[in-house]
């Protein structure tokens, strides 16, 4: 087992309580760690691990897609998504940040942070 990782993943979407933040967007900003039970160490093949490629394309499709009103269900889904579409991926942490909140507070990011593990 081992831990694959991507920090960084931009996209720009429509979450948030307010109608009017929903209706605007807002960027966001995605972590990742994969808890990967792969040989690629030994084999050297990508079909071997998690394509972090692939996962970065899952997490910025949903992001861009689907719409909740939380970080909290943006990051659920996320990561639901990930454990579905790949098999190698035994639990993954993920956080979901929007920097700059529109809020009453001044603050560089807010967001949440999620581990999920397969049943």
């Amino acid at each position: 087992m081992y831990t694959v990782f991507v920090r960084g993943i931009e996209f720009y979407g429509y979450h948030g309580v307010p109608a009017e933040e929903r209706h605007i967007g807002h960027r966001y900003r995605v972590d990742l760690e994969l808890h990967v039970d792969g040989t690629a160490d030994e084999t050297d093949r990508i079909s071997d691990t998690v394509d972090y490629s692939a996962v970065s394309r899952i997490v910025t499709r949903v992001g861009a897609d689907e719409t909740a009103h939380t970080v909290e269900r943006l990051a659920r889904i996320m990561g639901e998504r990930v454990l579905q579409e790949h098999p190698t991926v035994a639990s993954l942490w993920i956080s979901v940040a929007k920097p700059m909140p529109p809020s009453p507070i001044i603050a560089d990011e807010a967001g949440v942070e999620l581990e999920m593990a397969r049943a």
